[in-house]
């Protein structure tokens, strides 16, 4: 897929929100957009997350955690997020795009949310989008 220059600005500020989280290995930024504005950004954390069990079998998959997506939706009204696109990246520690792909729990959180489109890295410079 062609990336636009809207598309880049919302992948770069969604870069700029990962390298805050302080996760070991996985550094994750999500930015949610509606209408040409940003509503919330968010990057992943270690420590566990209540709504997200909701979405999540804990009995075979264990806890949720504080995923990038669970983080721009949390305290939002769905009738903000309802028709919005979310933007999800994944950097390695040189910073550098890479796989993004949101988790089951991760879609069905933005399915509730009323998110329409998911827009994520694949890779170093490409992207995926896909409608929910």
């Amino acid at each position: 897929m062609k990336i636009s220059n809207k598309t880049k600005r919302y992948l770069l500020l969604a870069q700029r929100v990962a390298t805050q989280s302080i996760h070991d290995h996985f550094k994750h930024g999500a930015v949610l957009v509606k209408g040409g504005s940003v509503l919330n950004t968010a990057f992943n954390k270690d420590n566990y997350n209540r709504f997200g069990n909701r979405f999540r079998d804990t009995r075979t998959r264990g806890h949720a955690t504080h995923h990038a997506e669970l983080g721009c939706v949390l305290g939002l009204d769905r009738s903000i997020t309802n028709g919005a696109t979310m933007y999800v990246i994944r950097t390695n520690r040189l910073g550098q795009f890479r796989m993004s792909k949101p988790c089951i729990m991760c879609e069905e959180v933005m399915k509730f949310c009323g998110i329409k489109k998911v827009v994520y890295t694949t890779g170093e410079s490409s992207v995926e989008k896909r409608r929910l």
